[in-house]
């Protein structure tokens, strides 16, 4: 049996429920365009990006914060090891890398990011279609990247439908990870995680891990403040 919501997850990679944005996403690959992938926390940007990464070669930096660490993040994955360059030879040696290339490059969480990360990841265009993930287009969700968007296809992520939200939960039930009468109720699990795969993969894993009686109103009602309990810890652990 499956004993974590992140097994479970990354056996499945989430991504069977995400057809028909996986097309169109392998389309604009193939056509080598600059892509924004938009949506609210939760909703899947990373998990879409991680998956594209294991059918096609596209590199993914997840740390945005410096020029250093966008460095130290595609250097590790070339394995790369050469100490005696400084930063300035280390971007160089990059760009050089996707221009001869030509292969995409994917930045996740790049709202803070600052001017000089900015120009660098401009500097890739066009030599290399470089990929965003973010939550929206406008300038407070993309930062100093906000003047080069016109230039990118925007990609919605849109919430699971309740089709996608079943296909889930039989998964889930499929994996051993949740009772099968759990199935019954995909309508009001669909309405407390309101399409957001992260939302739902909470309340699976909490209904694994605790008994409600979810059969009864205030059995889903303790679920769901259950669930706004523990993501009010969670957004007050988290770094300012």
């Amino acid at each position: 049996m499956i004993q974590t919501i992140s097994q479970w997850q990354s056996t499945r990679n989430a991504l069977i429920h995400r057809e028909v944005l996986l097309r169109k996403l392998r389309a604009l690959y193939s056509e080598k365009k600059n892509v924004l992938i938009m949506g609210p926390t939760g909703i899947g940007k990373t998990t879409l990006l991680l998956g594209l990464s294991q059918i096609l070669p596209l590199r993914i930096c997840d740390d945005c914060s410096s020029l250093g660490r966008i460095c130290d993040i595609l250097e590790r994955q070339f394995g790369w090891n050469d100490s005696k360059l400084n930063l300035t030879e280390r971007k160089n040696r990059l760009l050089r890398y996707f221009e001869q290339r030509n292969h995409p490059i994917a930045f996740d969480h790049v709202a803070a990011v600052r001017p000089r990360v900015a120009r660098f990841i401009a500097r890739l265009i066009p030599p290399a279609p470089v990929w965003i993930a973010c939550r929206s287009d406008q300038r407070k969700e993309i930062g100093h990247l906000w003047e080069h968007l016109y230039s990118f296809t925007r990609i919605p992520v849109p919430p699971f439908s309740m089709a996608e939200t079943s296909a889930m939960i039989e998964h889930a039930m499929t994996a051993g990870m949740i009772q099968s009468e759990v199935i019954r109720y995909t309508a009001h699990l669909h309405r407390i995680s309101k399409g957001v795969p992260r939302i739902l993969y909470q309340l699976l894993n909490m209904l694994k891990n605790h008994r409600y009686n979810i059969a009864v109103s205030s059995g889903l009602n303790l679920l769901e403040l259950d669930r706004k309990i523990s993501q009010l810890i969670d957004t007050a652990s988290e770094p300012i």
